[in-house]
């Protein structure tokens, strides 16, 4: 119950973080908004499939499930590395 109560939060402030980070340009509101979209999949399996027909985020929590037994500063830092190649990767999709 502690866990989805502090997904929900996470999910929200995340998703403030981001909108907030498209208006102003020093803050980056994507990696926000991804931040949230991976809160909220782990709270709803419909939203995580949903997510997981795509070729990109599909690779991406499949490398996110597989760091399970990494501590937790270290999936922190997969976190970060992961959102910054997917922003990478939308940037050069343009």
């Amino acid at each position: 119950m502690i866990k989805r109560a502090l997904l929900i939060l996470l999910a929200i402030a995340f998703t403030g973080l981001g909108l907030i980070g498209l208006v102003v340009p020093i803050l980056p509101g994507f990696l926000f908004l991804i931040l949230a979209a991976v809160c909220v999949s782990a709270l709803s399996p419909r939203f995580g499939r949903r997510l997981d027909r795509h070729p990109a985020w599909r690779s991406w929590r499949l490398r996110w499930r597989e760091s399970s037994g990494m501590p937790l500063h270290r999936r922190l830092q997969l976190m970060f590395w992961l959102s910054a190649e997917a922003a990478m990767k939308a940037v050069n999709r343009r």
